[in-house]
């Protein structure tokens, strides 16, 4: 999938760069009208490239992650498939499509957590700080259906109403985690 990312980044690049010497040549009055048009289409492509780029450094920072973070080191072609729990999967098994998971679904995944964490340096209690995190992914959530509702751009709208449905996901997970850990 990288790959395909990297290459449509690369397109993207090249179009906007054709398109703004092509408005550069559309300076007179007589070609407001198409001036215009392609005025539109050099916006798409500049957001186009740049969620490409974020796109690609987010994977980047995935795989900085799961190397850095997990018992067991993937294969060198693998894909990152969020949700409850986000997984490492090799490629070619499929698509696998995103929902926020019923309580029923994330109590029964919080059910094999250990009873108790104690944290390494023992000052701040992990209730306390989940807690904080509840109220971070609730801020993230809020703001990311906000940009929905004010988005003009089609693509923006649907990225950020995507966002807030993960932002959803993230909250209903460490709430889940805030009363298994409140309870014990």
């Amino acid at each position: 999938m990288i790959d395909l990312v990297r290459e449509a980044k690369k397109v993207e690049e090249k179009a906007e760069k054709d398109y703004r010497k092509l408005l550069k040549k559309l300076d007179k009055p007589e070609y407001a009208d198409l001036r215009g048009l392609i005025l539109r289409l050099a916006i798409d492509t500049a957001f186009h490239k740049r969620l490409m780029e974020a796109l690609e450094k987010a994977y980047e920072d995935a795989i900085e992650l799961v190397e850095g973070y997990t018992v067991e080191r993937p294969n060198e072609d693998f894909a990152l498939i969020p949700g409850v729990p986000t997984i490492v999967m090799p490629l070619g098994f499929g698509a696998i499509g995103a929902r926020i998971p019923p309580e029923e679904i994330i109590e029964e995944y919080l059910k094999d957590f250990p009873a108790e964490v104690v944290l390494p340096d023992g000052g701040e209690k992990l209730v306390e700080i989940l807690k904080e995190y509840v109220n971070e992914e609730g801020e993230m959530r809020r703001l990311y259906e906000e940009l929905s509702r004010r988005a003009f751009h089609p693509v923006v709208r649907e990225l950020a109403r995507e966002l807030r449905r993960n932002e959803e996901q993230h909250e209903s997970l460490v709430k889940g985690l805030v009363e298994k850990y409140s309870k014990d």
